[in-house]
């Protein structure tokens, strides 16, 4: 809690320091209009007499909207508004659309002052590329301090772009086991020992057992882009901007993904598993539920410490899981998760300032994340906490997103049931030992190829989804793929890549 109130008084300090230069139209009701104030010397008026007012309009990804989310929105704002003069408005996207509904809505012009971005879900590097997010380079020291401090321990400079930020990551773990979740009560009723399954070669057994014995139950929930061919084998996990491009095993340069041996076997396992009925007949288009995880034997993932309690929490049933080997970590995992401020905004300073306080302010993230003490959980101790009576386990509760993975300062987040109260020391630990891969911080400027990369999204968009859910037969689509793709212009993003790649090891003595 020290923390929290701590980075709270050092936005204060800040921002009365910053009002100054604002006094003169500090009668001004228009919102974002005039410049974010100037360092000054501090003033005894009030900070919300100083600002204009302003509404943040957050966009984030998750499940969908929360029933409840007025009422935490109203809480939340108890604490921000006194402090800055601006209010919260929270605005989730589902996972399966937030990038479709993201891009109408940057497109039209809409207002929209925070959202989330990734490597994947609306790429960072292609809004970067598109000029639709704000360079904050020389913002933070003046607006987000705190935010700059921590992550400076990697997370920023993995992902800078020609050296300027664009993006805050959530301060969370470094990196990524490979490897496999499953539904425990499966696993025991029929004696699977998943820790002596170490590729999805080795999971047919386990997959023939459950299809055999379990009608009502989905062998392997493989649905849409599933990555399991990057989660299969290492040397695939370290994939570019572009889906269909990865870097080479001994680090030399990027290749075409479906060039590698080992990406076109896993296809054809794949394939193999689908005409066996293990994995859904329409996991290309599905989009997967918490029910549809629940009535499922394995899933592929992206792992980290105590993961299988965070899943076990949200589908409701314990599930297990086995990681492939040593946690790796790539500029992928280091902006799997980051915060953006779009060029729609009127105000970027004051939503930087706002966006701070996620890192410092115990109370904030804890509200965002889990909702309100006494309606949404119960503590059980000073960072312990649990559903409240009468939730079903959250699934009634009203708020429970559970993407506290998604923003701010993840060490603040008050523990769940099940999760050890050694949590963050895990976590310090998974990141020491996390290995490195050789691009580590390259990122690729992709501003000269626009038309160039939108064609090989809207081709991966085709292709991808039923080639890794095995849907079709490699021998027969990765020929159609290679084509679109080659139509679409892979061949001159690749030559500009590795271009861009080879400089990046000049400057930075790789």
């Amino acid at each position: 809690m020290m923390k929290g109130k701590k980075g709270s008084f050092l936005l204060l300090t800040a921002v009365l320091g910053l009002s100054m230069a604002t006094a003169g139209c500090a009668g001004s009701k228009e919102e974002g209009s005039k410049a974010s104030p100037s360092p000054g010397s501090a003033s005894q008026t009030p900070v919300k007499e100083q600002l204009p007012p302003y509404v943040i309009d957050w966009y984030l990804i998750g499940t969908g909207p929360q029933p409840d989310a007025e009422l935490v929105e109203a809480e939340i704002n108890k604490i921000v508004q006194p402090k800055i003069n601006a209010t919260v408005k929270m605005h989730v996207f589902p996972f399966a659309d937030y990038d479709t509904k993201m891009t109408a809505l940057l497109a039209t012009g809409e207002k929209v002052d925070l959202m989330f971005t990734s490597n994947g879900n609306m790429n960072y590097s292609n809004l970067v590329g598109k000029g639709g997010l704000v360079d904050l380079t020389d913002k933070l020291d003046k607006f987000a301090p705190d935010a700059k401090k921590l992550l400076s321990e990697g997370f920023l400079q993995a992902s800078t772009i020609k050296g300027k930020n664009y993006t805050l990551a959530a301060y969370k773990e470094k990196g990524a086991w490979l490897g496999i979740t499953a539904n425990k009560a499966l696993m025991d009723k029929y004696g699977i020992d998943i820790n002596k399954i170490n590729s999805l070669e080795e999971l047919e057994p386990a997959l023939k057992t459950i299809k055999e014995n379990e009608p009502t139950i989905t062998p392997l929930l493989a649905v849409g882009t599933t990555r399991i061919p990057n989660f299969n084998n290492r040397n695939l996990w370290n994939v570019s901007p572009i889906h269909s491009i990865v870097l080479k095993k001994d680090g030399s340069g990027y290749t075409l993904e479906l060039d590698e041996p080992e990406y076109m076997s896993t296809l054809n396992t794949l394939n193999k598993y689908y005409k066996a009925g293990y994995i859904p007949k329409d996991a290309a288009v599905m989009k997967a539920t918490n029910d549809d995880k629940v009535k499922s034997a394995f899933q592929f993932g992206q792992l980290k410490p105590y993961v299988d309690v965070q899943i076990s929490n949200t589908v409701g049933i314990p599930w297990i899981y086995h990681n492939f080997g040593k946690p790796v970590t790539t500029t992928n995992d280091l902006v799997g998760s980051m915060m953006g401020i779009p060029t729609n905004s009127k105000n970027p300073d004051r939503v930087l300032m706002f966006y701070n306080m996620m890192y410092t302010d115990e109370q904030l993230i804890n509200l965002v994340g889990r909702g309100i003490e006494g309606k949404h959980y119960v503590k059980k101790g000073d960072k312990r906490i649990e559903y409240a009576p009468d939730t079903d386990n959250g699934k009634k509760s009203g708020y429970n997103p559970n993407t506290t993975w998604a923003y701010g300062n993840q060490y603040l987040t008050y523990l769940m049931p099940g999760e050890p109260d050694d949590i963050w020391d895990q976590f310090k630990k998974f990141n020491s030992e996390s290995e490195a891969v050789q691009d580590l911080g390259f990122n690729f400027d992709s501003n000269s190829l626009k038309t160039e990369v939108a064609a090989i999204k809207n081709v991966e968009t085709e292709f991808r989804p039923i080639l890794e859910t095995g849907s079709v037969s490699p021998d027969e689509y990765v020929p159609k793929f290679k084509e679109k793709l080659k139509a679409a212009g892979i061949e001159k993003v690749l030559q500009e890549m590795n271009k861009q790649y080879a400089q990046w090891k000049i400057d930075n003595k790789k």
